[in-house]
Parts: C-alpha cells; structure tokens; sequence
C-alpha cells in the first residue's frame, strides 16, 4: 500500500533556527524530534527564494524559468496544462487536501481560490490567496463565502488539518492521502500570542558574523531575530501536535512527513531582510523526511539538494508512480534510503526581471552553488564569488580580486550549461501590474470588510 504523505510549510523560515540543526539557543522539541525520527538535509536549498515562484517548482518539479511562475503574483492563474503532484497523486488514488497560504493564484489579498482546475488537484480546500494577517485570517473552502476565526492563524490551521486527515482516516475504501499545510508564519508581521512572543529576549539570541556591528544594526537585527524566534516555537508546538496526532491514530509508520520552506529570511545579515538573494540564509531551506517503515532514523544528509524542484519526483518514486516527462528535479529517494551518491553537486539560483511595482528587480540574476563556491551573475558581468569551505559567512567577495580566473569560468560553464539545458533566457520578464493586484494596503481595507460578513468559525 502506498504511504501517506503529509507536508509541513511554514513560511519564510531560516535552516537554522531548530536545535537539531545546531542553534543551541532556540528551543524547538518537536522539530528536534522530526529530524531525530527521520532524515535531515543540511544542504537543501531553493533555486528561486521567493514564495510563489518555490510553490510552482515544488508542484511541477521544474525551476520558474520553466513552470512559468516568475515571481510573486504572476500570473494569474499558475500556468495550466502541467503536470502538478496533487493532481498526479490524485489520479492514483490520493485522497488531497490544501490548508492555508496558496500564492498562486495572481494578486488578489486575502483572494479566493476557486475548485477545480486552478486548485491544481487538491480536492480539499480550507486556504486563501495571499494573507499574513495571523489574528483576522480570512479563508475559504468550497465558494467564495468568507470564513473567520479568531484564534492565532497556525493553531486552527492545525485544527483543519488533523479534520481532513481525520475523515481520510474514517473513510472506507482506506485510500492514502496527499495533506499540506502552509503555516504563514515565521513570516512577517511578528506577531504570536503573548507567550511566544516574549518567549526570547534579544540580548539572549545569537547573531551571525556578517551581521553589520554598528550598535543601531545590531539592536534591530537581535530585536527582530528574538520575534522571529517566538514565531517558530509556534510553528514547533503545531508540529508536535500533528505528530502526536499520527501518533495516536497509529498512522505514523504509514506516513512520509516533510518539512520544508520556501526560503529562509537575511535577519539582518549583509544589512538585509527578507530573501530574493543568493546569500546563504536566503537560499538555504529546512528539509526533514520522516518515514519510519523505510528510513532509518537520525540520518543527517550532507549532499546538496534543491528543495524546490527535487522533493516533487522523489515523492513520485517513493510511491512508485511515473515521473512525468519535462520534470527537471533530480530525485533525493536514494540518500533517503542511506545511499552516499550525491544526487547532484551543485544547485542553481535566478532572480528573473520584473522592472516595475514593489518587489521590482531590473537587473535579473543567475548563479550556482556548489559545496566550495558561490557565483553569481548578471547578463552583463559576474556579480559575486565567495569561497564557502574558507568564508562560509559570505562576507569576502573575491570577483575582483583576480586569482580566480579558472573557478569562474568552469562555474560560468556549468550556469550556461543549465540555462541551455532547462530553457532558461535573459530576456524573461514578470510584467507589473498583474491581474487584479492588490497592495498590502488595499488588501487591509479589503480584509475589514471581509470580516463583517465572514462566517465566524471558534
């Protein structure tokens, strides 16, 4: 019997901020667990550090350059016609269900996500468009008829997402199911209910090396870093809800649990917040794989993975279905089975151009990244290269130092051979405005008069 398979996406959150991942300041017992009971990636990243672009990649295997997804919000819908994991698993049997953040349905805010095709093969909806306001969530399920609770967003998301698993669990024909769940946080706002958000103070947590030392810089990175903090124990404690739930209902050997994230966040670090560079703690990304009736326990895998484009085709051959043709992830199954052969020694990055709104990029990069080295570019000239076994903090950049001659130009090698090789160009462009945008700001006042004819859920 294929297994079930139930993914863990909390947004926006750092590879470092669990104690099994080696941050002995942040209590995350329930993250410890997973990783202790499973498989943890210390070198997964993300080719696109950006939301939308990293839930396409993860649904169609393919990078953003391919999938069509070339930045938050364009376009409206995801390009159809592919071949998508939920749909997929869907027509082998899968019971699917979605709970929360979508992003892939254009701009609209909070924006209701309507069934079928544009659903991508989940049957089961309990989600939003786009959102972050973890106190006046706003979702839908099967119309366009608002739904409100006001308890903190990832906790009743939990709720939702144990009653689906619950009603796969009760049904009959006892067919496996696909869950995910998007918990928003530790995205910004930070805002948690009051014991996790003064759970940390900011003279207690660490700071990184390439973290600006000018006393102003430091107090909001550690001021920022001690909310974000509190915001993950939130995601650990719905964590161990769920495994204790899989526990309970004699389900956890049967179930492949992922956790993952579309990318991480800069704290602070180089003078930066946010992603959508190619800096480390942008790019890097949690990746635990659980699956106690075939992998073996506390395995640490130290080979290079993309989490945005592999994890697709590795569940596909876990469960022994067909990876369709255009996929262009490599599959991890082998190093979750305790194989030592990497799957690939390098991971690719792209920030694709959109000239204009307010996550405008005009000058659009490549770049690569191996164990020892990162490169970026842009069209006209390389941009970055640090030394990672010498200057894991990023801090050196040695492009224009000379000396390394031969290193960029087998790297410019190996980016031109994926360009060329995935159908990647220059020229790709995510034109602003798309389809029924909507700002923050409109967003907020669209959110006020949601909640005054929301069905009020407690």
């Amino acid at each position: 019997m294929r297994p079930n398979i139930l993914i863990i996406y909390p947004d926006q959150m750092r590879a470092d901020v669990m104690g099994c991942a080696g941050n002995s300041r942040i209590k995350t017992p329930n993250l410890d667990r997973l990783a202790l009971e499973g498989a943890r990636f210390a070198n997964a990243f993300t080719s696109f550090p950006l939301c939308s672009p990293f839930r396409a990649s993860l649904f169609t295997g393919k990078y953003a350059h391919s999938n069509g997804q070339y930045a938050n919000h364009f376009p409206i819908p995801i390009p159809l016609g592919q071949d998508f994991l939920p749909q997929i698993l869907r027509d082998n049997g899968y019971r699917t269900g979605y709970i929360g953040k979508w992003h892939l349905n254009g701009g609209p805010k909070p924006g209701f996500v309507p069934p079928g095709e544009r659903r991508l093969g989940f049957e089961h909806f309990v989600g939003f468009n786009r959102g972050h306001f973890y106190f006046n969530a706003i979702y839908y399920r099967e119309t366009d008829q608002p739904y409100h609770c006001a308890r903190y967003e990832p906790d009743f998301q939990t709720d939702h997402l144990i009653e689906f698993m619950q009603s796969c669990v009760d049904a009959p024909d006892e067919r496996p199911f696909l869950a995910l769940v998007c918990f928003g946080p530790p995205h910004g706002p930070l805002v948690a209910p009051p014991y996790y958000d003064g759970l940390y103070r900011p003279d207690e947590v660490p700071v990184r090396p390439n973290t600006p030392g000018e006393p102003d810089k430091l107090k909001r990175a550690r001021s920022f870093l001690a909310k974000y903090y509190g915001l993950v124990a939130n995601v650990d404690h719905n964590v161990g809800r769920i495994l204790n739930w899989l526990d309970a209902k004699g389900i956890a050997d049967d179930t492949v649990v992922v956790l993952v994230s579309d990318h991480g966040d800069m704290a602070g670090e180089h003078g930066l917040y946010g992603k959508k560079v190619p800096y480390d703690s942008s790019m890097r990304v949690p990746l635990i794989v659980r699956y106690p009736k075939r992998f073996a326990a506390g395995h640490v895998v130290s080979s290079l993975v993309d989490a945005s484009v592999d994890t697709m085709p590795t569940l596909l051959e876990l469960c022994g279905v067909p990876v369709p043709d255009g996929v262009q992830g490599r599959s991890y199954l082998s190093l979750l089975d305790g194989g030592s052969e990497p799957a690939r020694s390098e991971v690719y990055y792209e920030v694709i151009m959109q000239r204009e709104g307010p996550e405008r990029f005009p000058r659009p990069e490549r770049g690569v990244r191996t164990l020892d080295w990162l490169y970026v570019r842009t069209k006209d000239r390389p941009k970055m290269l640090f030394n990672l076994r010498d200057d894991p903090y990023e801090m050196c950049n040695l492009i224009d130092g000379g000396g390394h001659e031969r290193t960029i130009a087998e790297l410019d090698r190996l980016l031109c051979g994926h360009m060329e090789r995935t159908g990647d160009d220059w020229g790709i462009e995510a034109k602003f405005p798309p389809p029924d945008f909507v700002t923050h700001e409109e967003g907020a006042r669209r959110l006020e008069q949601l909640l005054r004819t929301a069905i009020v859920e407690t």
